[in-house]
């Protein structure tokens, strides 16, 4: 079992020999330091951690908002002019909140609401690019192919009976003019105009 190291001894109230003394407070005064070290260093990363969840808050918070009056004031109201004039407030924030960060005087909050209204404001322009861009795809695409309507069937011609046929027989030999007279009548014509020498 490892010996008790003089700062131990005295911690559980031992005398020690004056010797030691000096050693013990050295010890001491390096453990509190090492202590103060690890303080110092868990105080920082608790800042760094709450200041990047209060900035998360502000830029979502200020892009719930700035939705929230578009949603209820309409688009329209948004703009100035061709401008969303989120957008420009954005840009003005960030604007200010970066000149401060660089200059050392703060700046965060100011970045982070102008990033907040800024990803509102681009968040609308693309989902109009967006849309836009569909529309024209829509329009230019080639209308699909038309299958041809189907063509209708010739009504069946209605059945002849005996009785039928007989009588448009006689109704072609009553006809007067009929093919057959016309072609004679052709002929002789010829015979006539253009005689055969014999």
């Amino acid at each position: 079992m490892p010996s008790e190291t003089p700062l131990a001894k005295m911690m559980h109230g031992e005398k020690i020999p004056e010797n030691k003394i000096k050693g013990a407070l050295t010890d001491a005064a390096g453990r509190l330091k090492n202590l103060t070290g690890r303080f110092a260093k868990a105080k920082e990363m608790s800042e760094t951690l709450a200041e990047a969840v209060i900035a998360t808050a502000e830029t979502q918070g200020t892009v719930f908002v700035a939705s929230f009056a578009e949603g209820y004031w309409g688009e329209e109201k948004m703009d100035v002019g061709p401008v969303d004039i989120r957008v420009g407030g954005g840009l003005l924030l960030g604007g200010y909140g970066l000149y401060k960060s660089m200059s050392g005087k703060g700046g965060q909050h100011a970045l982070a609401l102008g990033n907040g209204l800024l990803a509102t404001g681009i968040g609308r322009i693309g989902r109009h690019a967006g849309k836009a861009l569909a529309e024209k795809k829509a329009t230019d695409a080639p209308p699909p192919a038309q299958t041809p309507a189907p063509v209708a069937a010739p009504a069946p011609a209605p059945a002849l009976k005996g009785d039928d046929i007989g009588e448009i027989a006689r109704m072609v030999r009553m006809t007067p003019g009929t093919e057959g007279e016309r072609v004679e009548g052709r002929r002789r014509e010829g015979r006539e105009r253009f005689p055969r020498h014999r």
